[in-house]
């Protein structure tokens, strides 16, 4: 975090190039840089990285834990650049993302279900968002099997601002074998086919689940 000097400027800049190179454009490339980048340098390396028709830079000033909005540093860069600007994972409820959207001062809002308030509050998100152009691309990478399988119905009933979403996964592993309803493979070729069962669609396997649970817990099922 703070200043970038002259030659991480540069690195940064070399790093992300090589990787375009390497993936071409089948596949897109959307950067987390931060947080606690300066307003200077992030138009800096935004600008520098406009050729590479990137999909975003994520949480460069603020973001992950510093849940606060501030529109006004994200208006030093957004509006001078086209490389699009990304935020809000760790922002709580739709009202905390009415300035961000509203004053146009990102390209990309990613609300996590989890801090945002649910997958109902992650949905007014969307709307409002789509309403003023704002795209969505919902955070969710430490919300586990119960958080992808949330994040996948919601997705689908989000308007045509949506994106995609980051990938939740099972740790420890023995997640996979107690949540029962996902499908196998959960992703293919990039996409999630969207379940039909009720609910979220998933279920704890009870038995199984049994073996994991702390001393104090062992009623729980009961």
């Amino acid at each position: 975090s703070g200043k970038l000097t002259e030659r991480g400027l540069n690195y940064t800049i070399e790093c992300v190039q090589a990787m375009k190179e390497g993936l071409g454009d089948g596949v897109g490339l959307a950067l987390d840089c931060g947080p606690g980048m300066t307003s200077v340098d992030t138009l800096k390396l935004a600008q520098a990285f406009e050729p590479l028709n990137l999909m975003w830079m994520e949480d460069t000033m603020t973001g992950d834990y510093t849940p606060y909005v501030d529109p006004e540093r994200f208006l030093q860069v957004t509006p001078y650049t086209n490389t699009p600007i990304h935020t809000g994972e760790q922002i709580y409820l739709r009202n905390n993302f009415k300035d961000l959207i509203e004053q146009h001062a990102v390209d990309v809002v990613g609300p996590d279900p989890l801090d945002v308030g649910g997958i109902a509050e992650l949905k007014w998100v969307a709307e409002l968002a789509d309403l003023h152009g704002i795209m969505m691309a919902p955070h969710g990478v430490a919300d586990g099997l119960i958080g992808l399988a949330a994040l996948v119905q919601v997705s689908a009933t989000l308007p045509e601002n949506y994106i995609g979403f980051e990938l939740p996964s099972g740790k420890p592993e023995w997640w996979n074998d107690i949540i029962v309803g996902l499908p196998d493979p959960i992703v293919k070729n990039g996409f999630i086919d969207v379940w039909d069962t009720p609910g979220l669609g998933i279920h704890f396997d009870v038995e199984e689940t049994r073996q994991y649970l702390r001393a104090e817990d062992a009623d729980f099922f009961d």
